[in-house]
């Protein structure tokens, strides 16, 4: 899941959204332990003010939809591995319909 979080931090750093790119690298630098804790975090996943619900939404859609897309890729390999915060399946399929309707 690495790769994945990876991918979220390069879009983010595309984007401009730099404290959640920052955020990002520094757990991606820290240790396991952090980063399994970052992965079923409010701050990734949960509602108003996390990654999930913000990044890139003051951009327009554009560059909303390719933070979704990355998001989605990283929530799928956690869903598929059982690391998941409680949001986490609810943002995924938030994402893929909204990519799937063209929203």
């Amino acid at each position: 899941m690495r790769n994945e979080l990876e991918a979220v931090e390069r879009v983010l750093v595309e984007s401009g959204e730099m404290n959640s790119a920052l955020r990002i690298r520094r757990i991606l630098d820290g240790s396991e332990k952090d980063f399994q804790e970052f992965l079923v975090s409010n701050e990734l996943w949960g509602g108003a003010g996390s990654i999930a619900d913000e990044a890139g939404v003051s951009q327009g859609r554009d560059v909303r939809r390719s933070i979704e897309a990355a998001l989605i890729k990283l929530g799928e390999q956690q869903l598929y591995t059982g690391t998941v915060n409680a949001r986490t399946k609810m943002w995924c399929d938030v994402f893929s319909t909204w990519q799937r309707d063209g929203i």
